[in-house]
């Protein structure tokens, strides 16, 4: 072999040796550890939320990440000391309150000293999306970005109530189909002329609106009826319907 040929070899093996994956570091906290945030760490979800001082145990260990990762289940001080507003937002992005993966880097061993649990101050509410249909259902329940939707009861019937109530057209054309028969409904065209009181809404069937239908006049479930395309009230009715049906 010539010279320039080893040469060309052994630079070939320095660039392959140069693009190879680091040797992973050893986990520098086992299993059942106790660690606590470092100071000036924020939420990796969540750049407004602090976490320095956060405490609890190493439940899993994730020794092959480069540093490693650690599943960090947080002890009761901290869970009863969290922001109200970290709770919400994990819970409207299906993320765990309890736990959460962080790096090697964020957090140090819990020598049992007291420490005190950094606090938000400059929490950034993202702004509703009237294009996004959850934040149109939040916005007519008096929520923020950070809330999740809450299930249908008494109280937020009756707040849905207010805000239709103070938006909605009356009277509007809808249609309201009804079971008449085995594996039969009949569509009625109906005119929509205004809303029951909330008190009388139910929680299975939600709120009622009046209607009349060739003289005739009665009752039936918002959530049912179908408004025409082109009808201003029927994106409110639509946004009711779906918050109804999905977290009755």
């Amino acid at each position: 072999m010539s010279k320039k040929e080893d040469k060309q070899n052994r630079e070939k093996y320095r660039k392959k040796r140069m693009k190879a994956k680091p040797y992973p570091t050893p986990a520098r906290f086992e299993m059942g550890a106790q660690v606590r945030v470092k100071p000036g760490v924020t939420d990796p979800d969540f750049a407004d939320m602090p976490l320095g001082g956060w405490a609890g145990l190493v439940c899993e260990v994730d020794d092959q990440s480069h540093p490693p990762n650690y599943l960090i289940q947080w002890n009761q001080h901290t869970l009863d000391h969290m922001h109200p507003i970290h709770r919400k937002r994990c819970e409207r992005d299906d993320l765990e309150v309890d736990s959460m993966w962080l790096g090697e880097e964020d957090i140090e061993a819990n020598t049992g000293e007291p420490a005190v649990m950094e606090q938000p101050t400059n929490i950034q509410h993202n702004r509703l999306n009237t294009v996004d249909e959850d934040d149109r259902v939040r916005i007519a329940l008096g929520l923020t970005a950070d809330d999740p939707l809450p299930d249908v009861d008494s109280d937020t019937l009756q707040q849905y109530h207010r805000y239709l109530s103070a938006h909605l057209m009356f009277p509007f054309p809808g249609k309201y189909s009804e079971e008449t028969g085995p594996f039969q409904d009949t569509t009625y065209s109906i005119t929509v002329t205004g809303l029951v009181p909330a008190k009388d809404a139910d929680e299975f069937e939600g709120l009622f609106c009046t209607f009349e239908d060739d003289g005739d006049e009665g009752e039936v479930p918002l959530g049912e009826v179908e408004v025409k395309k082109g009808n201003p009230n029927r994106q409110m009715v639509e946004d009711y319907s779906y918050w109804f049906w999905n977290y009755r």
